[in-house]
C-alpha cells in the first residue's frame, strides 16, 4: 500500500520545492551598507579627474650611462639620501684594464715623444744651420709633433676612460627619498631608452604634487588658479584641499588610467599640477586619487 503513494509523495514533493524556490528567487538581498558613499563634488560647477601622486621633483627615473653588472646596491627602498651619495655601482674591472693598458700606451708615447724632442732641440740648438738639411729638420720637427699629439690622444683616452670609471657609481642626482629599486646584484642594467621600467625610482618627497588629468573637452572651463579638492578612492571621508601651482600648456595623451571598463584610453588630457598638504593627507607617491576642480558652467558660451 505504501509503494502506492511513493511516485505522487515524490511529485508533490518536487512540487512544493519548486514553488519554494521560485519564491526564494523573488526575495531581494539586502542591500549591504555603503561604509563610505561616494564622494560629493564640493563644487556647483566642477571639472572631475584623476590625478595621481607624484614627488615634487616628479618621479626620476634613474637611469645607467652604459651597459654593465650591478655589483653593489648601497641603498634601500624608503632610505633618505643627500645629493652625490651612492645609490648603485657598477663592474669596472673591463674598465680598469683598459685604462692600466691605455696608461702603458702613454708611458711608451712619453718616452718617444722625448727621443724625437731631443732630437728636434738639437737641430734648433746648432749654430750653423747648414750643418743639417731643410728635410731632416722638418722630419724631426713633425715627428716630435706627431708624438706630442699621440700622447695627448693617450691622455684623453685615459680622461674618458677615468670619467666612465667615475660614472659607474650612479649617485643621487638631489636630495631625496628612494621610491623602487629594480636592480639587483649580479643583473645586468642596460640602456634601453623603450624600456619603461626605472632601474630606480627617486624623488624629493618632502613635498607632493599632484598631476590632474583634465579632458580635453573640458580644459576650457578650467582657469588657472582655480580651486580643487582630492578624495581618496575607497574612503570618501578622506580629502583634502588642494594648492594650484601651474597648469602644462600642452596637450598630451591620457596616461593615468582609473580602470573604468567604459574609459577611453585614446582621450588627449590636459594635466593640472596641484601640491598636496602631505602632513595632513597621508598619501603615497604612485597613488591615484579622485579630483574635482571648481570651473565654468558646461553650458557657458564666451
Amino acid at each position: 500500500m505504501s509503494r502506492k503513494y511513493l511516485l505522487p509523495g515524490f511529485a508533490l514533493f518536487g512540487l512544493l520545492f519548486a514553488l519554494f524556490m521560485v519564491y526564494y528567487g523573488t526575495l531581494k538581498p539586502p542591500t549591504p551598507k555603503i561604509l563610505f558613499p561616494p564622494a560629493t563634488p564640493p563644487y556647483k560647477h566642477y571639472v572631475a579627474g584623476a590625478g595621481i601622486v607624484e614627488a615634487a621633483s616628479e618621479d626620476i627615473s634613474i637611469g645607467t650611462p652604459f651597459n654593465e653588472i650591478v655589483t653593489d646596491v648601497f641603498v634601500k627602498v624608503g632610505e633618505r639620501v643627500k645629493e652625490g651619495s651612492p645609490l648603485f655601482a657598477l663592474e669596472t674591472r673591463t674598465l680598469l684594464a683598459e685604462y692600466e693598458e691605455i696608461k702603458e700606451k702613454r708611458e711608451v708615447a712619453q718616452i718617444h715623444y722625448k727621443d724625437k724632442e731631443a732630437t728636434l732641440h738639437l737641430y734648433q740648438s746648432l749654430k750653423d744651420k747648414r750643418a743639417v738639411s731643410e728635410n731632416a729638420y722638418n722630419q724631426a720637427f713633425f715627428a716630435a709633433e706627431s708624438a706630442l699629439k699621440q700622447v695627448k690622444e693617450l691622455e684623453a683616452s685615459l680622461e674618458v676612460i677615468g670619467t666612465k670609471i667615475d660614472r659607474s657609481i650612479i649617485r643621487a642626482p638631489l636630495d631625496g627619498q628612494v621610491l623602487q629599486i629594480n636592480v639587483r646584484i649580479g643583473e645586468t642594467v642596460d640602456v634601453n631608452p623603450f624600456d619603461n621600467k626605472a632601474h630606480m625610482l627617486f624623488g624629493q618627497t618632502d613635498r607632493l604634487h599632484i598631476r590632474v588629468e583634465i579632458d580635453e573637452d573640458d580644459a576650457w572651463r578650467v582657469k588657472q588658479g582655480a580651486h580643487a579638492t582630492a578624495f581618496v578612492r575607497g574612503n570618501s571621508s578622506l580629502k583634502t584641499p588642494l594648492k594650484f601651482l601651474y597648469i602644462e600648456p600642452f596637450i598630451v595623451p591620457k596616461t593615468a588610467l582609473t580602470g573604468d571598463n567604459q574609459e577611453r584610453v585614446d582621450t588627449r588630457v590636459l594635466q593640472i599640477v596641484y601640491e598636496i598638504d602631505k602632513e595632513e593627507f597621508p598619501v603615497y607617491p604612485g597613488q591615484l586619487l579622485d579630483v574635482y576642480i571648481q570651473g565654468l558652467p558646461a553650458n557657458e558660451r564666451y
